[in-house]
């Protein structure tokens, strides 16, 4: 898959277990991943890394709810950025060419990020990036969403 051996990528996605999501999370989608995040905290709050500008660029972050997930994920627009549970390494990125946001973690973590099976998980990403063949995007949403769930990350270049 093009573009994918980004430090970022290699360093928190790469080979690892993962929820793969259209681009730009829903407020549902939110819930889930922030509800997961949340499972780290206390007091209702959990402190993050907000990581970009390929690493160079480290801004703490605090999240209470899905609604302050849902701002980041707007505001990751063209951008690459990882969310970051240092602890725990629970992660969340977002691609630079905005293809899909994945969340990555324990068994535990992507159990609470996971809102649909692997199955509707699957259809769910491909029906909504069906967008990508009219933005001249060399691979299709079938293709991309295979070499994400493929371990280790077989194809990515």
């Amino acid at each position: 898959m093009h573009g994918d051996k980004s430090e970022l990528f290699r360093t928190y996605v790469e080979g690892r277990q993962k929820v793969i999501f259209p681009w730009s999370l829903s407020i549902v989608d939110c819930f889930f991943v922030s509800g997961a995040f949340l499972k780290f905290g206390d007091s209702g709050s959990v402190a993050l890394s907000r990581i970009s500008a390929n690493g160079a660029q480290v801004v703490p972050v605090k999240i209470v709810d899905a609604y302050d997930l849902y701002d980041i994920d707007t505001e990751a627009n063209g951008l690459e950025v990882v969310l970051l549970h240092e602890a725990s390494g629970s992660a969340c990125y977002w691609d630079v060419h905005e293809r899909f946001v994945v969340a990555v973690g324990g068994g535990d973590f992507l159990e609470l990020a996971r809102p649909y099976p692997s199955d509707i998980e699957r259809h769910r990403y491909v029906e909504a990036m069906l967008h990508l063949e009219d933005i001249k995007c060399n691979e299709s949403a079938e293709a991309i969403y295979e070499a994400l769930s493929a371990r280790p990350l077989a194809g990515l270049t």
